[in-house]
């Protein structure tokens, strides 16, 4: 898995990233002082970095095991998934236990992820038997279904030989654990040799490491590999082989014959998987690089940002010429505030505001624009760089225009830009600072930053006091203004996607699940005010989903509304935003909620609030969730620890812990929760459940205009799994630690899903600056 991962970004190019931690030496310590991280921060931040290969080892041999870990074959080695790297495997083996029924099936899934540099999570499905019988009755021929989830961590040290550490463990969760175990490796790679030896600690009977283990793996070519391995049980030999299919995607293949016959172990073990890569990783996790040396053109200096994504000086691009960006001019083609209009309205956006104050006074001329966007929903930095883009390119890079650029979400302000044309386009180089906006900067004697971000607009005084002299300087009867609807801001969006709910690994089932095709709806009424909804039609469903099954209560029975809510949201100074919704949460429950939230502009701490009162329709019940979060981003853009606790919607009360890893636009939440109802209901008894969310956005990033209205895919399609630990059995338990929660609003679409504080936004600056660059490029 690693290797298909390490492979792709060697042989094309993508993801470079993934691969940067293991060619760092040095860590400049004054990058995590200039971002305000502490020695402890510091501490945390080199405990999850791994640098100990160097830069030209070949590319890593490991394979996604059965038994849920980066592995030669069965055997672990210290190789870990990248950061942001993942791969779905299926094996016909469970190799720490003989197969006991000769019909149905037998072995296992495992799904992985590289959370964060150097460590891997990797969720496993064994199986045997019949898959769909329900185990409660002695004619089901089913055997084990069983979830887990394991982890290996690469420890952040150097040594001679190429050498790699690393720990890990296996089947953490669920009420049994057949195959826990505790293990240490370490792996050195001798030029197209890896080879591996480690120590095995069971904590279960069945576990497959039981003493010492060890493998070697040797690269045949870019892309074959012969492995051998005692896994200190059995002694395999094995062939494995990966095939890119797209940039970001590669399949994996492979087999082994068992040389030893200790165990029941299956002689011919098959493995094939998909690895992948999730989403482009967020700057500041980056060691700091070299600083570009300053351009005459606009005098920037990246070296005075801890955020600079420039590359080293000798790598640093020319800046674009004018003819580069575009056609040229004539000067019967000037800009006018109505041609920026219609160019921001061509772009996607409606609801278009545009005043122009021509130069004079010594003053540059001042763009201050304001549009929403109907085409790019999914991501702020999408809309962000298609409403840069509109502007740059008929402007010219050139030039000393300044824009002041509001994009907002049902008519309310969300996201503030401010930056100059020859700054932006600096930036797009790869600046961060420009001497165009001398008079700025944090620190005195330093020029200002190139692209000035902010959540709220509560610009820093010398950005305040800069603008006001614009505005000042500026003449009433000189300026121009233009506005373009682009239709009534009552027109519909829809968004459309699948409704997914499974039950995974019960005693049901392997896999129930229930399919329904979602049609979401926001239509605004006036500033802030807007109706949303989701109307929800059943498509497909398995057997323990039908009427009268043991998860029928959880499927949509018929085409309806799974929400419909009235909701109105402000943004209030200093941070603080809110959000009312009254109607129907889900399909059983209505009422009303009020929502607060309060970020620091930087976006490092987040507070929100959630108070309800909804009623059962069916059985009148009442409940009243009162709920409080503190959620701290560790690392901007990237990884996100969060805190919730009060009084869920089923009534139980107790907390819950999340941590967020963000790879681009993909989403991966692990949490632990702890929670108990009130005596006499269906949740008295207290259970705790550890589990993780997958979240990404469906379909293109830009919505289809359908005449008057628009189309996109989902904004977040989400699944997950979790699994009850704590407690004896696996009786399957349903409904605690719910949140009441709206679609649309001030937790996504305001806030960008979390992830719109001015260090987010700068720690996505490669991303912003491809989508500037993708939409200069795309014919108008």
């Amino acid at each position: 898995m690693t290797f298909t991962l390490a492979y792709e970004s060697r042989k094309l190019n993508f993801a470079a990233q993934l691969k940067i931690f293991r060619s760092v030496k040095v860590i400049n310590t004054s990058y995590f002082k200039q971002i305000g991280w502490g020695s402890v921060s510091y501490a945390a931040w080199l405990a999850c970095c791994p640098l100990v290969v160097l830069a030209d080892e070949p590319w890593p041999t490991a394979q996604l095991a059965p038994t849920g870990y980066s592995a030669a074959i069965n055997s672990p080695t210290a190789d870990v998934l990248p950061w942001g790297g993942a791969g779905l495997s299926l094996s016909n083996s469970n190799p720490e236990r003989a197969r006991k029924r000769s019909d149905g099936s037998f072995g296992s899934v495992n799904a992985g992820f590289g959370l964060l540099p150097g460590l891997e999570l990797v969720g496993r499905l064994a199986y045997e038997g019949d898959l769909d019988c329900n185990l409660y009755f002695k004619p089901c021929t089913g055997g084990q279904r069983d979830l887990s989830v394991g982890a290996k961590y690469q420890l952040p040290i150097e040594l001679p030989l190429d050498t790699r550490l690393a720990l890990g463990f296996t089947d953490y969760g669920g009420g049994t654990t057949n195959y826990r175990s505790y293990y240490g490796v370490a792996t050195s790679t001798w030029g197209p040799l890896d080879l591996s030896l480690g120590y095995g600690r069971p904590k279960a009977a069945s576990a497959l490491l039981d003493g010492g283990f060890g493998s070697v793996v040797l690269r045949l070519d870019d892309h074959w590999a012969a492995a051998l391995e005692h896994d200190s049980r059995e002694a395999r030999l094995g062939l494995n082989y990966v095939r890119p299919l797209t940039r970001d995607l590669a399949l994996r293949v492979g087999a082994s014959r068992k040389l030893t016959d200790s165990t029941g172990q299956q002689a011919w073990q098959m493995n094939a998987a998909l690895n992948w890569v999730m989403g482009q990783t967020p700057e500041p996790f980056l060691p700091r690089r070299a600083p570009a040396a300053p351009m005459a053109s606009a005098g920037a200096d990246v070296a005075a940002s801890p955020w600079s994504s420039a590359a080293p000086s000798q790598l640093v691009p020319q800046p674009l010429s004018q003819s580069d960006l575009q056609p040229p001019l004539s000067p019967q083609a000037q800009l006018t505030a109505e041609g920026l209009a219609q160019a921001l309205q061509a772009s996607g956006f409606a609801q278009i505001s545009v005043r122009h104050s021509p130069a004079q006074s010594g003053q540059p001329a001042l763009w201050q624009v304001r549009a929403e966007s109907r085409r790019w929903r999914q991501s702020q930095i999408d809309a962000l760089g298609a409403a840069l883009a509109a502007w740059l390119k008929p402007v010219g890079a050139t030039a000393a225009d300044e824009l002041l650029l509001t994009l907002t979400y049902q008519r309310e302000p969300v996201l503030h830009a401010y930056t100059n044309a020859t700054c932006l386009d600096g930036w797009l180089q790869g600046w961060t600072r420009c001497a165009g906006m001398a008079g700025m900067a944090e620190v005195e004697g330093q020029p200002g930053r190139a692209l000035w971000l902010s959540r709220d607009g509560e610009w820093p005084a010398a950005v305040q006091a800069r603008l006001q002299s614009r505005r000042e300087a500026a003449s009433p009867d000189s300026a121009q203004q233009a506005f373009v609807d682009a239709g009534p801001a009552w027109l519909p969006q829809f968004e459309i996607g699948p409704g997914l709910r499974t039950a995974v690994g019960t005693e049901l089932g392997l896999f129930d699940y229930s399919l329904a095709l979602e049609l979401g709806t926001e239509v605004n009424l006036a500033p802030g005010l807007f109706w949303q909804g989701v109307l929800s039609a059943p498509m497909l469903h398995s057997n323990d989903f039908k009427d009268g099954q043991a998860f029928a209560g959880y499927r949509p029975q018929e085409l309806g509304f799974d929400s419909s809510l009235l909701s109105y949201w402000k943004a209030l100074p200093h941070g603080v935003a809110a959000q009312a919704s009254a109607g129907y949460i889900d399909r059983n429950y209505r009422g009303g909620m009020v929502e607060g939230l309060w970020m620091t502009e930087d976006g490092r701490w987040r507070l929100s609030a959630t108070a309800g009162r909804f009623e059962h329709e069916i059985t009148a019940a009442r409940q009243t969730p009162l709920l409080g979060s503190a959620r701290w981003s560790l690392v901007p853009g990237a990884w996100q620890l969060e805190a919730t606790a009060g009084r869920f919607l089923g009534g139980d009360q107790g907390y819950n812990l999340a941590s967020h890893h963000w790879f681009g636009d993909t989403m991966i939440r692990l949490f632990y929760r702890d929670s108990q109802g009130d005596a006499g209901t269906a949740m008295a008894a207290q259970r705790k459940f550890v589990g993780f969310t997958l979240s990404l956005p469906l379909g293109p990033k830009a919505a289809q205009e359908l005449g008057p209205v628009t189309l996109r895919g989902s904004d977040r399609f989400a699944w997950g799994l979790q699994t009850k630990v704590g407690d004896k059995d696996n009786i399957l338990t349903q409904g605690y630690g719910e949140q009441p929660r709206a679609r649309h609003g001030l937790r996504t679409d305001v806030t960008d899903f979390d992830r719109n504080g001015r260090d987010d936004m700068l720690a996505n600056s490669a991303r912003l600056r491809a989508v500037l660059a993708q939409q200069l490029a795309a014919p108008r």
